[in-house]
């Protein structure tokens, strides 16, 4: 092994280690979120799917004048509220976790920054560029 390799695969290892560290500097607090938004998630999908359920229900006994699987005597007037379909769906997509997929590369991206600064001063910049990229693929 040439110096130049050795030292591509230090700092290699080196840059690793402090994506790991930023990573797990904006992720942690973060997990503090995960509980009230589960709960949150929780809630809004019992209370919403009642609400669609009232309102689906509503709508057929509209449309056909009973309700095809029990029939109950609610009335047939439909509701005047809007479908909540739509916030039901979406209160299941809910994501308990903040840090997603598209926040890494740009997290990635502005931590490695410094480095790629700093590696540019020693070592060529295609091999500055390279380790770059393989490290923003990962």
């Amino acid at each position: 092994m040439t110096f130049r390799t050795t030292l591509e695969l230090r700092s290699g290892y080196i840059i690793t280690g402090w994506l790991v560290i930023v990573f797990a500097f904006f992720a942690f607090p973060l997990l503090a979120f995960s509980k009230p938004l589960s709960e949150l998630k929780e809630k809004s999908a019992q209370v919403l799917g009642a609400q669609a359920t009232r309102y689906h229900r509503a709508a057929e006994r509209a449309l056909i004048g009973r309700n095809l699987a029990a029939n109950d005597a609610a009335g047939t007037a439909a509701p005047a509220v809007a479908d909540p379909s739509a916030q039901f769906a979406a209160s299941r997509k809910l994501s308990i976790f903040l840090m997603s997929r598209s926040a890494i590369a740009p997290l990635a991206g502005a931590a490695l920054v410094p480095f790629a600064i700093a590696g540019a001063t020693k070592l060529p910049y295609k091999e500055v560029f390279s380790l770059v990229k393989k490290l923003l693929v990962l």
